[in-house]
């Protein structure tokens, strides 16, 4: 039974390293396929304090000022 079972799980890994799947390995695609690239609008910025502000209960987001 312990035979048996190996060889099953040798055959599993064995298969599990097959060749070419359909195109789902990894490599580089290209140009074709640029959607997912981050590209920054503009260089970071540090700004003139690290102090955060207070907590306002009921106030704005920072973002939607």
């Amino acid at each position: 039974m312990r035979a048996l079972t190996l060889s099953g799980l040798a055959l599993t890994l064995l298969a599990a390293c097959g060749g070419n799947v359909d195109g789902k390995e990894f490599r580089d695609v290209g140009q074709e396929q640029s959607n997912f690239r981050v590209t920054p609008a503009a260089p970071l910025e540090t700004p003139a304090t690290l102090a955060l502000p207070q907590p306002t209960p009921g106030g704005e987001n920072r973002a939607e000022q």
